[in-house]
């Protein structure tokens, strides 16, 4: 039996509660959905152990970064507040490190390296140079988160060319971390970018929970997928 698809029904269910709570600044009701979805993905993570030919090392990477952003969950609450934001900012970097470091480990570095670094480095710099007149005092914090993300989806990305996750993790691996990626650039964007882009037609308020819980969703689905071949 699929254990590990139990609970993703119910992270579907808090991912659309958590949305109306942030479109409705509700921060009581935020405080609670924020890091339940992440209770539930850690759940949905620990029953992989449970599937044929777990990988218990990986599993342990992916538990280590989810629990810490469940942490960041408990305390990256009012997104206005830049002093959360910071807060926020150190607890997901060393989350996100801990994803990239386990793929790392598993699948290791090739050729292909080379070339998504150079395309990562491109995104980096792209990005940077768009934020940084409204980054102020968060040029320094913002250039370190990117860089660890950029080495996430990075890391993310390279388990299609390596042999020893299976085809359904990369996708769910690529997939987990954009959403995460694009997630994070949209909030850097309504809160740096200056001038103001223009309003997006949907409320990040409303997208951003499905990129942030569903990105850990499809992350934490992964480990459950080695096919033992």
């Amino acid at each position: 039996m699929y254990w590990h698809l139990i609970p993703v029904p119910l992270v579907l269910v808090v991912i659309g509660i958590y949305g109306v709570a942030r479109a409705k600044n509700d921060l009581k009701r935020v405080a609670v959905v924020q890091p339940l979805g992440t209770i539930l993905t850690i759940a949905v993570c620990a029953l992989s152990l449970f599937t044929p030919h777990a990988v218990v090392g990986f599993t342990v990477f992916i538990l280590a970064g989810l629990i810490l952003a469940l942490i960041g969950d408990f305390l990256n609450l009012d997104m206005t507040d830049q002093k959360v934001v910071m807060v926020g900012l150190v607890i997901f970097v060393f989350a996100y490190l801990v994803y990239g470091i386990g793929i790392a480990f598993y699948n290791g570095f090739g050729t292909v390296d080379l070339v998504l670094a150079a395309v990562f480095l491109v995104v980096l710099v792209a990005l940077m140079a768009y934020l940084w007149p409204g980054l102020g005092p968060m040029k320094l914090p913002v250039i370190i988160y990117s860089v660890i993300y950029c080495f996430m989806v990075s890391r993310a990305v390279s388990t299609f060319f390596g042999d020893f996750f299976s085809m359904t993790q990369a996708i769910l691996l690529t997939a987990g971390a954009f959403m995460l990626f694009i997630g994070d650039i949209l909030f850097a964007i309504i809160s740096y970018k200056k001038p103001a882009p223009p309003r997006f037609v949907v409320s990040l308020n409303l997208i951003g929970p499905c990129l942030y819980t569903g990105g850990q969703l499809l992350i934490a689905l992964a480990p459950s997928y080695f096919t033992g071949g």
